[in-house]
Formats: structure tokens, C-alpha cells, sequence
């Protein structure tokens, strides 16, 4: 009888013949585990001993073929885990995968399953059941210990993309059902892929408004706010914000008596220090000031407040992380400091805006330098300074 072997690329690298199993906590060594993915990647190449080389040590000056030659003894006897076949066969100056061996690849299937999907549009199959078939085919990205490989990464990012494209197909499809808890299980799948594609995260909000889930709707919005402004410094795309206010008004008529209202609104511990909230509720509340203000013919004013480092000779990363650290700081330093009525938001990656109600520029400046104050008392070895800006509150351009 034929040996048959699957393969798991998706989620974590597995070997099995449907009774041992191998994968990367027993293989013990990325090397290993790398080695043998690309072996049976390539399974229908011979591999010479110069081609593996050149793909996993090409950078290293220690004599490559003895290292070669200790690797391959190595992963033939882990591979005796899954019995006594010769797996990988040895050629002249060269190794293959035995071809008498027959490999059920998980990423082929999902290949496979892709193609279903692209020709359910031109055929009018079965969509949904074809998105979902493939979908429940990728268990998560390539391996992390494979995924950044050179051999491997375009192939690695162009499953992620085809399967992000797969699952914002059937969003469309759980929509128009109305499948609203289909369409948040998809979404939550889909999160866990890529958490920084925008439309899945207008999906989940279409899924949690259609299932009338409001309070986690808005907790899952602010995060997503959070997660964008901190780790990309920009700002929710427009449809986000409709999406949100859809919602917004949607919870508010479920409210039937102001006893309720008030009940459902208000905060439910004694409020202290400034008001933390995303850009786009600030500039409403912005908008609302301007407008009293206006009305009642009295000066209020807005202050900007930007983290600037001192001329540091750092990596980009490691600006971008001390910029972070700096960042939360001065956000705590903020609230901290200001009064209970007071609004705050991040504006950029390194600024925050803060809405100072019933206050002259005089106390804006007394305001200022004890924030500055306070966050250079708590700065420690952040080479960061604080700088300010006082505006006038308008309501017109």
C-alpha cells in the first residue's frame, strides 16, 4: 500500500500519516523544520547539494557541506518518528523527496479551493459554500517558522491576501442573509489573519449591529481606533465612522424612557481628571463648544501638545518605540493633570489635542507647564521634550 503523508503549512508545520504525528516542538530546531518544508514544497525537484546551499547557507562562512550532510542525518532520524520509509532519497550530489510517497498538502487544497471560488463567479455555483470550504481550509498564516523565508514569503503573502479577498466575499453574502453571527465568527477568524484590514473591522461592526450588540459594537470600534492610531498614527476611515454612528443612532432609539436613558448613558464611577476619547467623538464635542461659546460671546481655547525627541542617533524602530512610551506618558500625564470636563484625544502619533472648557489663555499656559512639568519629573531616560499650543476656540473657519 502507497504511503500517504499530509502536510500542514497553515497555522503550525505538521507532518502526519494519520497515526504519528511530527511537527515543530518534536523536529527541536527551526533549521529542521525549515529544511524539510522545502524539501517537500519542491517535492517533484531534485534539490543538489548547491541549490540547498545557496537557500540556507548562503550568508554563513563555516564549510556548508558538512553542515548539509549533519542536517540531513538529523531530519532522516527524526523522520523515523512517522516509520522506517526512506522519506528523502539520495541522489548523486543531490536529495528528493521519494516520489513512491504521496504528500496531501494543506496550501495545495487551499489553492484548489481558491480557484472553486474564482470560477463560482463566472459559473453561479454555490458561493457561500465555496468561501466557506476554503476559508475553513487556512488555519491561520504560514508557519512562523517558515513564513519569512525568501523561498516562501510572496507565496505566504499571496495566500494572505487571497484569503482576506475569499472573506470579505462572503461578508458580502452573510450581509445580504442577514447571518449576523456567521459574519462575526468570519470576522473574528479573519482578525486574528490581519488585524489591520480596515474593512474587516467595518464588517465586524455590521455584524454586531445586525445581532444588536451594541456596547461591544462600540468597545470593538475604540479599540480598532486605538490599535490604528498607536501602531499606524492614522485615523479611522470615513465609512468606520458612519458605520458607528449608524449604530449610534440605532442604539439610541432602542431607549424607551429617559429614567432608561440616564441609566444607560451615564458613567457609573465618579468621573476624575480629563475625558479620554477617540478624534472623531472629539471633534464633535469640538463642534458643540464652538458653538456655546459662540452663543454666549466668551473665549475658550484648545491646546495642542507634540513630543519632539532631542536629536537622537537611533534605529527607526527604536525611535518609534521610545516615541510610544513617551506618548503613553504624556497621556497619563494629561489626564492626570486636567479637570474633570476637560476632553482629550491622540491627534497624531505624537500629539495629543485637548479641549479646555471655561478657560482663559492665561490658565491654558498654567495648564501647560504643569503637564510639561509633570511629565519631565516622570520621563526618566526618555529623550523627549513637550512642547504646546494655544488656540482660540471658533466655530467658523
Amino acid at each position: 500500500m502507497k504511503t500517504k503523508i499530509k502536510l500542514q503549512l497553515f497555522g503550525k508545520f505538521t507532518l502526519t500519516n494519520g497515526q504519528k504525528t511530527l511537527n515543530e516542538e518534536t523536529l527541536h530546531s527551526k533549521k529542521l523544520t525549515r529544511m524539510l518544508a522545502y524539501i517537500i514544497v519542491n517535492r517533484d525537484a531534485i534539490l543538489s547539494h548547491q541549490r540547498l546551499i545557496e537557500v540556507f547557507w548562503e550568508d554563513e562562512s563555516r564549510s556548508p557541506e558538512g553542515a548539509l550532510k549533519n542536517l540531513m542525518y538529523r531530519l532522516r532520524m527524526a523522520m523515523k518518528e512517522l516509520g522506517d520509509e526512506q522519506f528523502i532519497c539520495t541522489l548523486p550530489g543531490a536529495y528528493q523527496w521519494n516520489p513512491e510517497i504521496e504528500v496531501e498538502a494543506d496550501y495545495e487544497r487551499f489553492e484548489a479551493l481558491a480557484a472553486k471560488v474564482r470560477g463560482s463567479l463566472a459559473d453561479g455555483e454555490d458561493m457561500e459554500k465555496a468561501c466557506e470550504e476554503a476559508i475553513a481550509c487556512y488555519q491561520g498564516n504560514v508557519s512562523a517558522r517558515i513564513a519569512e523565508e525568501p523561498w516562501i514569503l510572496s507565496k505566504t503573502i499571496w495566500y494572505q491576501s487571497l484569503f482576506m479577498d475569499i472573506v470579505k466575499t462572503i461578508c458580502v453574502i452573510y450581509k445580504n442573509a442577514r447571518k449576523w453571527e456567521l459574519l462575526e465568527q468570519v470576522c473574528n477568524q479573519a482578525l486574528a489573519v490581519d488585524a489591520y484590514d480596515e474593512d474587516i473591522h467595518c464588517w465586524m461592526l455590521e455584524s454586531l449591529k445586525g445581532q444588536k450588540k451594541y456596547k461591544l459594537a462600540v468597545i470593538h470600534y475604540e479599540r480598532a481606533g486605538k490599535l490604528f492610531y498607536e501602531n499606524m498614527g492614522i485615523r479611522l476611515s470615513n465609512r468606520m465612522q458612519e458605520i458607528y454612528q449608524s449604530l449610534m443612532r440605532e442604539s439610541g432609539g432602542s431607549i424607551s424612557d429617559i429614567t432608561g436613558m440616564i441609566d444607560e448613558t451615564r458613567e457609573h464611577e465618579r468621573p476624575s481628571g480629563a475625558y479620554l476619547c477617540e478624534y472623531s467623538v472629539f471633534r464633535q464635542l469640538y463642534h458643540i463648544e464652538a458653538r456655546r461659546v459662540t452663543r454666549l460671546g466668551i473665549a475658550e481655547y484648545i491646546m495642542l501638545m507634540t513630543i519632539q525627541t532631542r536629536g537622537l542617533n537611533l534605529a527607526g524602530d527604536r525611535i518609534a518605540s521610545e516615541l510610544g512610551r513617551a506618548m503613553d506618558l504624556l497621556e497619563r500625564m494629561i489626564c492626570e493633570s486636567l479637570r474633570v470636563g476637560d476632553v482629550v484625544a491622540r491627534y497624531s502619533p505624537t500629539q495629543y489635542i485637548i479641549l479646555l472648557p471655561a478657560c482663559a489663555f492665561e490658565s491654558g499656559t498654567v495648564i501647560a507647564d504643569r503637564i510639561r512639568r509633570n511629565f519631565k519629573k516622570h520621563a526618566g531616560r526618555f529623550h523627549c521634550d513637550v512642547t504646546y499650543e494655544l488656540a482660540e476656540i471658533s466655530a467658523m473657519a
